[in-house]
């Protein structure tokens, strides 16, 4: 393992922190939001509320949408993981065993996401 592969590992420890503690910091901004609100949450879904309708609730400041985006970002993180270590792996490392596997384990997990019952 060189200095580079270290260097690497170390962005990517990183981006996973920063991305759980958006995610948290989205979520309790969210919840805090609905309990001050009058009525809370109480009657609303979070079902079917789609990716432009979150955009825009957190515009609006809609705790629903901001903890929607909370759990999105929690949800996506490590899919950046795995592109930075298919990145390292491809660029940097020049190892494509390694980049062959980060690339199935990134096609499953987008997989997974986007064909119904494959969860």
């Amino acid at each position: 393992m060189n200095q580079k592969s270290i260097d690497i590992n170390r962005i990517l420890a990183m981006l996973l922190r920063a991305g759980s503690a958006l995610s948290v910091i989205l979520m309790a901004a969210g919840l805090m939001l609905a309990l001050a609100a009058v009525g809370g949450l109480e009657g609303q879904r979070a079902a079917g509320l789609g990716f432009i309708k979150v955009i825009t609730g957190v515009m609006e400041l809609n705790p629903l949408a901001i903890m929607t985006l909370g759990i999105l970002v929690l949800l996506f993180t490590p899919f950046l993981r795995v592109i930075g270590a298919f990145i390292s792996f491809l660029m940097i490392e020049k190892d494509i065993k390694y980049s062959l596997i980060s690339f199935g384990v990134l096609l499953i997990m987008a997989l997974s996401l986007l064909v119904p019952g494959l969860h």
